[in-house]
């Protein structure tokens, strides 16, 4: 059979499915069909059947009954990893091709991937384009994220899964898709201007691509994380949808895996989200050093919808209006692409202050304010010492995991941790005590040799007010400090007093008023804006 017969039999076999008469259970009628560049879904109601259109594509083989089936079997293994309560179980299509059935016995005509349906409206993306999403909501699913890679299996040691030249020739295979494309011819100039931006990153990352393997990070992922493959479903946004035909594509650096998320974010004028979601991915990972290569993985992300949107087009009659969408979302998804590769310019802010001096709360607004990552010596500390954010170390002051050794380890974890950050083009706040001059000055450093703004965000409060806020903290035990009144009372003996290079970039900031909170936070924002 020609791959054009197989599809009209394919396409004539999902219309022969569109009876109430052909499922094991009541159905909504008329059933509805999705379809994609490479699956048709039946919607039934409570329940939806996925089939995979027998097709072969450069990175995808669906063209074997066989093939399909085995597919529809992985599929189900690696979403339940994320999804259990969507992805049922498998379905055979049965019967005579003109009325076939679904489970109702026989020889099987083809597989389905038997679903839980939801509503288009709970898809992130469109949740996205109604506002129906909150910071809360993405941070959630960041945190998700960064716990199922925790468990995901690692690529096998002989694989080349994740290798930077596997890497570097998937990135690459997108563009010979994309000029496959009649309207391309236009763009060639801008294609392989990417495509040499592209080329020139990916030697430049190598070494920390090849490091990263050998650290375990590149894992079993979900692969395809844009946000038409998040769902909300029971009110927690739920990635669906994972990639099973090529394992090539999901074992991959688990950067690359979030980097669809931010991206998708980011593309759909979301920064606040994508802001939110990276944050939280970062800070429940601990994985900072995976940043430099989010500008790298990014742009990959956004070839892979461009050439979607490209594939697509080529599905879709010449010169229809839906043909020029397609199109126009390819394009932008390409500029989009050669903007993120371009260099940009953060800034760096550190904190300094007091305990209960308003360090962390000012942090957290500056970041909303200026979309910056927010890096908390509090949680950090404890990842060093292998606890979480809100466990108890039990450590007396100056002792466990507050020596001035521990210190030490700590600050500079803070300063590795910045430079990754800086390196990918994230405006970055460190927030820590810093009370200390060197502390402080090798942070100023690293502003200077990355060429970046630099402020000292000097956060004070009457003693009164610092000893209240400190009390309730340590009752509410809600924080990761552990610093209690007692920290609180020895804390001025170690200040040290800003040296001459520090005082012209020390932005003071009485915590108690309001007022001057506000006027801090704009200066920072001048600042942070060039």
């Amino acid at each position: 059979m020609t791959a054009r017969s197989a599809m009209e039999s394919a396409r004539a076999l999902v219309t022969a499915l569109q009876r109430a008469d052909a499922y094991p259970h009541a159905v909504d009628v008329p059933i509805r069909v999705a379809e994609t560049h490479i699956s048709w879904v039946l919607l039934t109601g409570e329940y939806a059947y996925k089939l995979k259109k027998p097709i072969k594509l450069s990175f995808l083989d669906y063209s074997t009954l066989e093939r399909r089936h085995q597919l529809c079997e992985e599929e189900l293994r690696l979403n339940r990893r994320l999804a259990p309560a969507l992805y049922l179980g498998l379905s055979v299509v049965g019967g005579p091709p003109e009325r076939p059935r679904l489970d109702g016995g026989g020889p099987a005509l083809e597989y389905a991937v038997r679903m839980r349906q939801f509503s288009p409206a709970d898809e992130l993306e469109n949740l996205l384009a109604a506002a129906d999403v909150t910071e809360g909501d993405v941070a959630a699913l960041g945190a998700g994220i960064a716990r199922f890679h925790a468990a995901a299996a690692p690529a096998p040691e002989e694989s080349d899964y994740g290798r930077p030249e596997t890497v570097h020739r998937v990135t690459m295979d997108n563009f010979a898709e994309l000029r496959g494309l009649p309207e391309s011819r236009e763009w060639s100039t801008n294609l392989s201007a990417l495509e040499a931006r592209l080329a020139a990153l990916q030697r430049e990352l190598r070494p920390h691509m090849d490091e990263r393997r050998r650290h375990g990070r590149v894992r079993e992922c979900h692969g395809d994380l844009h946000c038409g493959n998040v769902v909300r479903w029971k009110t927690v946004l739920t990635p669906f949808d994972g990639i099973e035909f090529d394992p090539a594509l999901r074992f991959i650096d688990v950067v690359n895996d979030v980097a669809f998320l931010t991206m998708d974010l980011a593309e759909r004028s979301h920064s606040p989200l994508r802001r939110a979601g990276l944050q939280a991915w970062v800070e429940t990972s601990g994985d900072w050093s995976a940043l430099p290569l989010l500008p790298y993985y990014e742009a990959y992300r956004a070839l892979v919808r461009a050439k979607v949107d490209a594939l697509r087009a080529l599905q879709l009659d010449a010169g229809s209006a839906a043909r020029a969408t397609a199109i126009a979302d390819c394009r932008r998804y390409l500029d989009w692409a050669a903007a993120r590769v371009t260099p940009r310019r953060p800034v760096l802010l550190v904190t300094c202050g007091l305990s209960g001096s308003g360090k962390t709360w000012v942090a957290r607004r500056l970041a909303a304010r200026l979309g910056a990552l927010h890096l908390r010596s509090d949680v950090e500390r404890k990842r060093l010492a292998g606890l979480a954010a809100h466990e108890d170390s039990h450590s007396p002051p100056d002792a466990g995991i507050y020596t001035l050794e521990f210190n030490e380890h700590t600050y500079q974890r803070l300063l590795e941790c910045a430079a990754a950050s800086l390196a990918c083009g994230e405006p970055t706040i460190v927030d820590a005590a810093f009370l200390r001059r060197h502390e402080r000055q090798s942070f100023l450093a690293l502003a200077g040799e990355r060429a970046v703004p630099f402020a000292i965000v000097h956060c004070r409060a009457p003693d009164a007010i610092l000893r209240e806020r400190v009390r309730a903290r340590s009752a509410a035990r809600s924080d990761a400090s552990e610093a209690g009144l007692d920290v609180l009372a020895r804390q001025p003996s170690y200040w040290e007093d800003f040296g001459s290079e520090e005082s012209p970039r020390v932005v003071a900031v009485d915590t108690s008023d309001p007022p001057a909170i506000a006027a801090a936070i704009e200066r920072l924002a001048r600042l942070a804006a060039g």
